[in-house]
């Protein structure tokens, strides 16, 4: 009499781990997704009119947030994020990006009383090295 008992704590369980691990999918998608946003403002925010003047390396917060935008925009996560993408330059060069998702349950959607999605987080941050 217990079996059927034993097959739906089973079922429950196996329903929480593919939940859980669809949250840390979308987490790590979004590591990866703030990581290459970072790449890609520290190359492509160099401000082009002080590194021909001579003046090195500097990045364009303007240039380096446009570069932000059109990377996530690539990757298809624009529209899913839950705020703006937060681009911080930091005064030795570094290009900080911080996103956040909803990342929605799959099986926890059907409890009464769950929320339907987690929110999660992401930072990425890259550095332009010159040797």
């Amino acid at each position: 009499m217990l079996m059927p008992a034993a097959v739906l704590i089973m079922l429950l369980l196996g329903a929480i781990t593919v939940d859980l691990t669809a949250v840390r999918l979308g987490q790590r998608e979004l590591i990866a997704a703030a990581g290459d946003a970072a790449n890609d403002a520290a190359t492509l925010g160099i401000d082009q009119g002080v590194l021909r003047a001579g003046g090195g390396t500097v990045i364009d917060a303007s240039r380096a947030e446009h570069a932000v935008i059109a990377s996530l925009d690539a990757k298809g996560l624009l529209d899913d994020l839950a705020a703006p993408p937060s681009v911080t330059l930091t005064p030795d060069g570094t290009v900080e990006v911080r996103l956040i998702r909803r990342v929605p349950y799959i099986f926890a959607k059907a409890l009464p009383g769950l929320d339907d999605a987690v929110v999660v987080r992401g930072t990425g941050a890259a550095r332009l090295v010159v040797d």
